[in-house]
């Protein structure tokens, strides 16, 4: 589940993160820190460093989806042929 001080990025660059060897393209979230970080140093693709709206926008938290209750399969359904 997604932290409240995480925000989702997209790499620009290859990345090794945790051991684990990321592509450029791939959606990572990330402490918001780290984000920081990332975007300082280019690592963030769309994301001009030097452009304080743009590194804004890429720093907006992670929005959490209201939890939902699924809805319940319908088990006629898989029993109507006989």
């Amino acid at each position: 589940m997604a932290q409240p001080d995480h925000v989702r990025i997209v790499l620009a660059h290859h990345l090794t993160r945790d051991g684990e060897q990321l592509m450029p393209g791939d959606e990572i979230e990330v402490p918001h820190h780290e984000a920081r970080q990332l975007i300082s140093a280019g690592y963030v693709a769309n994301v001009d460093p030097t452009d304080t709206d743009a590194v804004a926008k890429a720093l907006a938290p992670v929005e959490r989806k209201p939890a939902t209750a699924k809805p319940a399969a319908n088990k006629a359904a898989g029993q109507a042929s006989g």
